[in-house]
């Protein structure tokens, strides 16, 4: 049995197609798909093989999506004998790093993804209705100080640094105008790039208050069991013992990401770091960082592993 420090992608790394290879070649992947349909009322092998783009994008389709992707190559990697030491998720891949330690149970797992994405999506439309279109966006070569000083001494008032992905690249996120309207100063200020991202909400900012306080209600009612499987906050870019409680924080507070892959740095100096989804956006993070992690989210991936 092989230990690994496994980390999980978020949303904006939904693809067409994702893990249908795995559903081709896995009857308990099968049963997976199945059990996220039924808990989303989504026909999610259907949405992932013959949907577009645009409807992967929905908040309340892409979450639980890529969970469901994620969930299909964990299971996989379990097969092959590689277990967690260490587990990571990047905003809503969190959820899917509470499964990994076993501190929830598939169900489970599913019915926060449902729950979350549906607050979320009806949060980002009641913060678009009282303000305007909503956005996120990337921005390459500047970090997350100089970003913020120039949010504050521009005085703009919707947008709220989301994402605290690497030393230079961070994600703002808010009202759309007011992102246009910062984009040249940021390029001014020594932004090589600002990229809209696929997303349908001001995830990670205080304009989804609403969302972070019904979630933390829903969750009073779950059981989170212990564990001996380690644990890394969004909210607090380290190794959290209570991870309950940040749950629900995370959909208002920033992903502070670069400070986690600083923590798994300094706390596993020679275990093996995988990405555990469709995605490669945290391995190419990782990186930034002159850290390796390894994708593991098709099935050939899984299978070289």
């Amino acid at each position: 049995m092989e230990k690994v420090i496994m980390c999980f992608p978020g949303q904006g790394s939904q693809k067409q197609n994702m893990a249908i290879d795995l559903y081709n070649y896995s009857s308990k992947v099968k049963e997976l798909f199945q059990l996220a349909s039924d808990i989303s009322h989504l026909d999610l092998k259907k949405i992932i093989s013959e949907g577009s783009l645009e409807e992967l994008k929905k908040t309340e389709v892409s979450q639980n999506a890529i969970i469901l992707a994620s969930l299909s190559s964990y299971y996989l990697l379990k097969e092959k004998g590689i277990e967690p030491l260490a587990c990571a998720g990047f905003s809503l891949g969190e959820l899917m790093a509470i499964r990994a330690c076993e501190k929830i149970d598939n169900e489970t797992l599913f019915k926060l993804v449902h729950k979350r994405s549906s607050l979320m999506a009806q949060s980002s439309k009641e913060a678009t209705s009282k303000y305007g279109e909503m956005a996120m966006a990337a921005i390459i070569n500047m970090n997350r100080v100089a970003v913020e000083n120039i949010i504050i001494s521009s005085n703009f008032k919707n947008i709220f640094v989301a994402n605290n992905n690497t030393e230079k690249q961070v994600v703002i996120s808010g009202l759309k105008s007011e992102i246009e309207k910062i984009t040249p100063l940021l390029k001014e200020n020594g932004a090589r790039r600002v990229l809209m991202l696929k997303v349908s909400g001001p995830f990670h900012t205080p304009l989804l208050k609403s969302a972070e306080l019904e979630f933390k209600e829903y969750l009073n009612d779950i059981d989170f069991k212990p564990s001996p499987i380690n644990i890394y906050s969004n909210v607090q870019g380290t190794l959290v013992d209570d991870i309950k409680k940040y749950v629900p924080k995370q959909i208002t507070n920033k992903v502070l990401w670069l400070e986690i892959m600083k923590n798994i740095k300094e706390n596993y100096t020679n275990e093996k770091i995988i990405e555990v989804g469709v995605s490669t956006t945290l391995t190419n993070f990782f990186k930034s960082e002159d850290m390796k992690c390894i994708p593991c989210g098709t099935l050939d991936q899984i299978k070289g592993l």
